[in-house]
């Protein structure tokens, strides 16, 4: 090979390589963008994640906030029950101080007690067929839950 020929064929090489050096070069650049990318998409969710776990924090606070609420409304309930039950024994020893017989009645007693018109108006009548006197007593005492149930009123 003479000289001349070496040297296009070191120069067919180097512009070959050139090339390739070119392209290795190009696709650096294209993978140092998609790294410089996905190191802002990183820095953006370690941002959210920050803010997620700020708003979890705060959450927490204000469950623990109500929990303690809830607590203190439990407590007062129980409170406030205790102290109706306090107040209907102390009624029952008031009335058997003046020598009445205590009969405690909670408010729950009483509201299951309750009867509605229309039992009331069935009792009235079944009453009416057995017994006049009575009949004419409870009605004078039920007269409104009577008429109720009759619609007259």
């Amino acid at each position: 090979m003479t000289l001349e020929e070496t040297l296009k064929s070191v120069k067919e090489a180097f512009v070959g390589k050139s090339a390739e050096a070119e392209a290795k070069a190009s696709e650096v650049n294209a993978l140092s963008a998609k790294v410089a990318e996905l190191t802002e998409g990183l820095v953006s969710k370690e941002a959210s994640i920050v803010e997620l776990s700020a708003k979890l924090a705060d959450a927490s606070a204000k469950l623990a906030v109500a929990e303690a609420m809830v607590a203190k409304a439990e407590a007062q309930a129980k409170e406030i029950q205790a102290s109706q039950e306090s107040v209907g024994k102390k009624a029952a020893s008031i009335a058997a101080s003046v020598g009445v017989n205590p009969v405690e009645v909670t408010p729950g007693e009483s509201a299951a007690v309750a009867k509605s018109d229309d039992e009331i108006a069935q009792e009235w009548a079944s009453l009416k067929q057995q017994d006049g006197k009575l009949a004419s007593e409870f009605y004078t005492k039920n007269r409104t839950a009577i008429l109720r149930a009759a619609g007259l009123r």
